[in-house]
């Protein structure tokens, strides 16, 4: 019991010991960052994003053994045992949750942004809650560039009208000028703005990829740039998604959300930015697929045809 109480003190200790540096000065020089958030946004109605889970950290124990546990960072469910989500979230004092990523917990279905529960793994008609194996980090990432990650699950996801997996993009493009992201963070950029009791959903104004460049002065080809004049994204929802209708995009299918984008940074007076889905179609796709079921098919296919040779070359013999 004593451990388990030191753990959460030295999650809140390290919590408010770091302070958010992730504001974007200018994206080419700068080393500071932000972790962004839904602002102006509507609040959700349940199963209008079902491939958006909240990943949440402790931050109070009890001593009935439930724990209070709030938002970290967004994500959007790939497959049954996988979430795409932003690196950011996860290289805070020296990388401390992807070291230690069985402190979190993913949760699915629920629109809260506070939760108390035990932290077991559950599956129930409107929520499932999972305990996360590891956390893969893209292995070039330095932010901003190749902020996207991986979140791997100990035990699958149940599929339902509330929980189900996103479509992710493929083809490099502009897209329509309105999509929509979600989140459960804060609902304006200062520190001491309001945490939204839900998860809001914002319309969102993307850039053309040259403007998006003109904008930053540099080369954005594995960014999408959102105009943050209307809505926007600033502390509190980094991993959420962008997704998009309309796209041309080859794997959009009809009356789907297409995901374009991870909420990742921003800067206050230019464009927030979100990583671009299509730019790391190829590292996404090696790291979505349950390689396990994988493995285990090949050999159980390769066991039989041996079988079935043997059994040919006896019946010759005979």
């Amino acid at each position: 019991m004593f451990s388990k109480l030191l753990v959460i003190i030295v999650i809140l200790a390290q919590s408010a010991c770091e302070p958010d540096r992730r504001v974007l000065t200018t994206l080419k020089y700068s080393n500071y960052y932000v972790k962004p958030t839904i602002v102006r946004g509507e609040p959700a109605e349940t199963g209008q994003v079902p491939y958006l889970v909240s990943i949440k950290e402790p931050v109070l124990r009890f001593s009935n053994g439930r724990v209070v546990w709030k938002n970290l960072c967004g994500g959007s469910i790939i497959s049954e045992l996988k979430v795409l989500t932003a690196a950011h979230c996860f290289d805070g004092n020296n990388y401390f949750y992807k070291k230690n990523p069985s402190i979190l917990r993913l949760v699915a279905g629920n629109l809260r942004t506070e939760i108390t529960h035990s932290g077991d793994t559950e599956t129930n008609e409107f929520t499932q809650w999972r305990k996360i194996k590891k956390m893969i980090l893209h292995p070039r990432y330095n932010f901003p560039t190749n902020d996207i990650a991986v979140a791997v699950l100990y035990v699958p996801l149940n599929f339902s009208n509330n929980v189900d997996y996103v479509i992710t993009a493929s083809l490099n493009t502009d897209y329509p000028h309105t999509c929509i992201s979600a989140g459960f963070g804060r609902t304006g950029h200062e520190l001491n703005s309001a945490v939204s009791p839900v998860l809001l959903i914002a319309r969102i104004n993307t850039l053309t990829l040259w403007k998006c460049s003109l904008v930053w002065e540099m080369n954005m080809d594995s960014f999408i740039c959102s105009d943050s004049s209307v809505t926007d994204v600033a502390r509190g929802d980094s991993g959420g998604p962008l997704v998009c209708k309309g796209t041309m995009d080859p794997k959009e299918k009809p009356n789907r959300d297409l995901l374009v984008g991870v909420v990742s940074g921003k800067n206050f007076d230019k464009t927030s930015i979100y990583t671009r889905v299509s730019a790391f179609k190829d590292w996404i796709a090696g790291n979505a697929g349950n390689s396990v079921t994988v493995g285990c098919n090949f050999l159980t296919i390769t066991f039989l045809i041996l079988i079935y040779h043997l059994f040919q070359f006896k019946s010759l013999s005979s």
